[in-house]
Parts: structure tokens; sequence; C-alpha cells
């Protein structure tokens, strides 16, 4: 089979406090108390399990024991203090595997595939990599882009992809800490050099909840991610800015970011996309002078309706006047013969309509909390 270098995530960012990953037990991911493996084998099947735990969240194990007991063994003493994990656990004579957390999705004929997979190597070593990687695809990954490490109680601006200068930052971070103070809202701007296959979907929404980004219960903050492979773009607002940066005014923002991301004006988009979450916020919280717009104008639509409406009415009652639909009625009889009738095309008239570019915002919200998303590419 086909081995793949599975690359280790960097540590994440924090914003509020480190988050530091869970990690196995002392005794790793693959255990050989059996003497099976060699110890350059077990430290390499070790790399590549806890490449696997890194990218999933999930430990799996393999784990050759002297047990007599491989059912009620009691594996918190390799998994420690991970809750998503699966323990191949194995004597000389018998094996069971332990589930728990995330691991339960394994079924009873997984768990039998999985040992098929094993059982068909040729060696120990080979066997436990197959096992580890096809244990792994049950499982989804983590986004794989670069994520930094913030020592701070409070972040507003990472730029990985070395898009600003030193002074460039400094202005845009005391922009936005100004804004996210005065409005109770985090604004948080995050770029990327690569996302290396992830997807930037998944990978904003990851970052936000993993980093517990916004501040309050509600989490409430805006957080705008730029990638420069693929170059895209995505806005997240959530909590009560959620609506306040809802999906009309998440569009807006993005004709801020296509109108100077493609030409490198990265400094200018940050800044124009600062101030105008600042606006949003403030008409929100003042009454939400952009929703009275909508609804004003949604009142003069009901009230042409209305008028329309009581203006056919009206019309209906004039009786002494009547459309004719054809021209006969007006000949006098007798005075016109028609031998013959054509019908000649005279021209067409084609417009043509350039296709806007793919973007696209949407809302998803339960309770007091809502979420809205949008972006593009440039």
């Amino acid at each position: 089979m086909k081995r793949k270098i599975i690359s280790a995530l960097l540590a994440l960012i924090l914003c509020f406090s480190l988050v530091i990953s869970v990690s196995a037990a002392d005794s790793g991911f693959v255990v050989n108390e059996l003497g099976y493996l060699s110890d350059e084998e077990v430290s390499s099947l070790n790399l590549l399990a806890s490449a696997i735990y890194d990218q999933t969240g999930v430990g799996i194990f393999f784990v050759f024991s002297q047990t007599d007991d491989v059912e009620t063994f009691d594996v918190s003493t390799i998994v420690g203090e991970i809750p998503d994990y699966v323990v191949m656990l194995e004597n000389e004579t018998h094996w069971y595997m332990h589930l728990g957390g995330r691991g339960e999705i394994i079924t009873l004929e997984d768990e039998d595939v999985l040992r098929a997979i094993y059982d068909e190597a040729e060696t120990y070593i080979e066997g436990i990599m197959d096992f580890l990687e096809a244990t792994a695809a049950y499982f989804p990954e983590i986004p794989t882009a670069t994520e930094p490490v913030i020592y701070a109680e409070e972040c507003f601006l990472y730029d990985d992809a070395d898009l600003l200068t030193d002074t460039e930052e400094e202005t845009l971070v005391a922009q936005l800490e100004k804004i996210s103070h005065t409005y109770n809202t985090q604004l948080v701007i995050c770029t990327i050099a690569s996302m290396d296959g992830g997807d930037i979907d998944g990978f904003i929404d990851y970052l936000y909840d993993t980093m517990e980004l916004g501040y309050g219960e509600n989490h409430e903050g805006v957080l705008l991610l730029i990638s420069m492979d693929p170059r895209e773009y995505r806005i997240l607002s959530n909590g009560y800015a959620g609506e306040a940066v809802g999906p009309d005014e998440i569009d807006t923002l993005c004709d801020i970011m296509d109108a100077y991301l493609p030409n490198g004006a990265y400094s200018t988009a940050f800044f124009y996309f600062a101030e105008q979450c600042g606006e949003f916020l403030e008409y929100y919280q003042a009454g939400s002078p952009f929703a009275v717009g909508k609804n004003l104008a949604i009142s003069i639509v009901i009230g042409l309706i209305a008028g329309l409406i009581v203006a056919f009415v009206l019309k209906s009652q004039l009786k002494s006047v009547h459309k004719q639909n054809q021209a006969s009625v007006y000949v006098k009889k007798g005075s016109m013969t028609v031998d013959s009738r054509y019908d000649i095309f005279l021209y067409r008239n084609v417009s043509c309509t350039k296709k806007p570019e793919e973007r696209s915002s949407s809302s998803s919200g339960s309770g007091s909390s809502t979420r809205s998303k949008g972006g593009g590419s440039f």
C-alpha cells in the first residue's frame, strides 16, 4: 500500500488562552510489550500515529500487551486524557478493539475490516501502518492550514502571509482594537500563505470555534480570513454581530475585498473592512438605520401595490368606453376585402449580460446567537 507522509499541524492560534493539545500517555500510541517490533519501528509508528492525532483529534493506538484479558483491560493507562480514541489491543492469542468518544463510530463490521487489513500485511510494522491509515480514514481531518501561536489574552491580527509592513500592522491593530472595545465585538484579520489543500469554509469555522474568538457568552465577533493559495477570502460574523454584520452587510464587505485585494492593496482593504464593520455595529446598536432603510423600501413597495389595486378597481367602474381587440369592428361592412395574409419576421433583439463572479453569503442561527458567512476569490 502506498504510504503517504502525514505532516503534523503546527501549534494552534490562541487568543484568550494557550491551547495545548492533550497528549497520549507516556507509553505512546504504539506499545510493544511482546517485543514484536524494534525500537526504530516503534518510533516510526508513533510519529505516524501522532501526526494522525494532530490531524484528526482522534488517538489511534496499537498495543501488544502481556495482559491475559484483552477485553476488560483498563485502556485509560494507555490513552491518558485523550477522550476520542481507537485502541487495538492484542496479546499472544486474542485481540480486542476498545473505542471511546468519536471512536465509537467504528462498528463491529468495521472492526473486522480493519483487523483484516492488519492481518493481510507481511510484517508487523506494515500491518500496523495499514491499520493506522485505514482507521484514520473514518475521521475527517482538521483543516491543514498553517496555524500561528499567539501568546496574548486577545488577538486582532495575524499576518502569516506577510502582506503588511510593520507600520501597517501597528496601525491596523490599533484600529481593530479600538473598534472591538468600542462595540464589544472582536474584529480579527488572519492571513495565511497556503491552505495546504484544506477547505477554507470549514477552516474559518474551525478557527473561530477552536480558538474561542469573540467576546462574551455568545462570542461576539467578526473574522476575516485571507488565503493566498488558493487566493480566496472568507468573512464570518458571530453572536449579535451575525445580525449586525449579516449576509447583506457581508456582501458590502465583499465588495471592498473585490475592489482592493486583486490589486494587492491589502492594507487599504483591511482598513476599510475594519471601518465598515465599525459603522455596521454602530448603526445596529443605535437602532439599525440599515434595517430601517430596508423596512422603508418594503413599505414603499407595499404602498405602490395597494395604490395600483385601487386604480384598477376605479378603472373597472368606467363602463362607457371599452377596448376592442380587433380592428375589424371599425371597418364598414363591404368596404374592404383581404385576399391574403402574411407574417413577416422583422428583426431580433438579443441582449447579453456578464455572469457575475461566484460569491456567496449565508446566515444561520439558533436562539440568541447568529452566524453569518460569505466570501469570494481574488
